[in-house]
C-alpha cells in the first residue's frame, strides 16, 4: 500500500477598493473556497492589511476618490490541505478564476446609465502549487487552522 502525502497549496490575492467593496469581495470569496473542494479538503482564509503602491496608483487611475472614499489594500490568502492527494493546480487555478470574477463588473450594472459608477477594483493573484518544505512552512504560520505538521528543514543532533 503506498501512502499519499498530504497535497497543501495556496492562492493569495492582494486588492485595492473601498471599504464597502473589498467587504463584499471577502465575504463571497470566502464562501467560494469553502464551497468549491469535497470536505475532505482542509481549507483556511486569512485577511491582512496590505498596501501595495502600485495596486493604489491603479485604483486612483480607474476611481474617483470622491465617489468611493479613500482605498484600502487587503491580501486574502486561501490556503488548502488535501490528504487524498487530489487537488491539483489545475484545481487551484479554477478556484482563482472563481474567485476572480467577482471583481468583474456586473453585466447588468454596465449597461445602466450609472455604468460609469462601477467600482474598478485591481488585483494581484499569486498561487502557491509547487510546494517545497520551506513554501509549506510558510502556509503552515500563515494558516495554522490546517495543522500542518511540517518536518524541520535541518536535523539537530
Amino acid at each position: 500500500m503506498v501512502a499519499v502525502q498530504t497535497v497543501v497549496m495556496e492562492c493569495r490575492i492582494r486588492v485595492c477598493g473601498s471599504r464597502k467593496r473589498i467587504q463584499r469581495f471577502t465575504d463571497r470569496a470566502s464562501e467560494i473556497a469553502v464551497g468549491k473542494f469535497p470536505s475532505t479538503v482542509r481549507c483556511s482564509i486569512s485577511v491582512d492589511d496590505c498596501d501595495s503602491t502600485l495596486l493604489r496608483h491603479q485604483w486612483h487611475r480607474e476611481n474617483d476618490v470622491d465617489t468611493y472614499g479613500v482605498p484600502v489594500g487587503r491580501e486574502l490568502g486561501f490556503a488548502f490541505a488535501d490528504p487524498t492527494g487530489r487537488l491539483t493546480a489545475a484545481k487551484l487555478e479554477s478556484l482563482s478564476l472563481d474567485i476572480l470574477s467577482e471583481l468583474q463588473p456586473d453585466p447588468f450594472e454596465t449597461e445602466s446609465p450609472a455604468a460609469e459608477l462601477s467600482e474598478q477594483v485591481p488585483w494581484i493573484l499569486t498561487l502557491e502549487t509547487e510546494v517545497d518544505r520551506t513554501a509549506q512552512r510558510d502556509i503552515a504560520t500563515r494558516h495554522p487552522m490546517l495543522e500542518l505538521r511540517v518536518a524541520p528543514l535541518f536535523a539537530t543532533s
